[in-house]
């Protein structure tokens, strides 16, 4: 499989959460679990973008 954003060989991938693309370890920002079973991941791409940042940072943990 390849990495959608850096075109990579990768045999685990993360999915972003905002572009819905499946990357490489390299190309994850930042990621944040929220809950046991749900974990927020965005990529290089996605974090250069203001709205989709600013959704990220304002997501609030799961009690």
């Amino acid at each position: 499989m390849l990495c959608a954003r850096c075109g990579k060989t990768i045999y685990k991938y993360r999915t972003c959460n905002y572009c819905k693309r499946k990357i490489c370890e390299s190309c994850v920002k930042s990621s944040r679990k929220m809950s046991k079973t749900m974990k927020l991941v965005i990529c290089k791409d996605c974090w250069s973008k203001m709205p989709s940042r600013k959704i990220f940072k304002s997501a609030r943990k799961e009690s």
